[in-house]
């Protein structure tokens, strides 16, 4: 894909026997349905994807700014996101409580990039509580900063048995209510937008 062409209206691919043929690196990112922008996680994960042509970069880039490198899509049918990750190398989300369990329900330990409030990316600061709490329980790899994201990434796809998460695992009690209870009381079920949404596009959960 030339980084000087839009593809983000490209129909997603979905991962198959292609790229474990070829031993090809995944890498999915998705930060859920909230309807502010998360630009930062989409614009680096872009950036990276331009330097990385031989690791194939998925976005659901919700209603941040199109890609020029990764492949990308506003919203992403919730079974093939899950189908996604089970394939991915690296799964890549926000700090919303359903898209974590997701990713571990699908034997990946996500990296996670808590949206920060103070650059307009939520309403409040739920998803970074929460985003510790995961770090504190070790259900995720937590990433605050680009540096820490790409090492985060590199070290995936160098070793991506260390992000994985066993069939059996479970959260210690509490903790997916813990996270959803945030996301009902702290302003995180914000109604979407229709203004970014394209025909046919099916909501993923948050």
């Amino acid at each position: 894909m030339s980084a000087g062409r839009d593809v983000s209206s490209a129909p997603l691919e979905p991962a198959g026997p292609a790229d474990r043929r070829t031993n090809r690196s995944l890498v999915v990112v998705s930060v859920g349905t909230d309807h502010h922008r998360f630009d930062r996680l989409v614009q680096w994960m872009d950036g990276w994807a331009l330097g990385n042509r031989a690791v194939r970069v998925v976005v659901q880039r919700g209603s941040a700014e199109p890609t020029r490198s990764a492949e990308s899509q506003p919203l992403v049918p919730h079974g093939e996101l899950c189908a996604l990750f089970a394939e991915a190398t690296a799964v890549v989300v926000h700090g919303g409580p359903s898209t974590v369990m997701d990713a571990r329900a699908a034997g990946r330990l996500p990296i996670v990039m808590p949206r920060d409030p103070d650059r307009g990316e939520h309403v409040d600061d739920h998803q970074l509580r929460f985003a510790d709490h995961l770090s504190r329980h070790g259900l995720a790899r937590v990433v605050r900063a680009r540096d820490e994201l790409l090492a985060a990434i590199g070290e995936a796809i160098a070793d991506p048995s260390a992000f994985r998460v066993a069939d059996d695992a479970q959260p210690p009690p509490g903790i997916v209510g813990f996270g959803r209870v945030l996301d009902e009381l702290l302003g995180a079920a914000t109604p979407l937008r229709n203004d970014w949404l394209a025909p046919g596009d099916v909501e993923v959960g948050r």
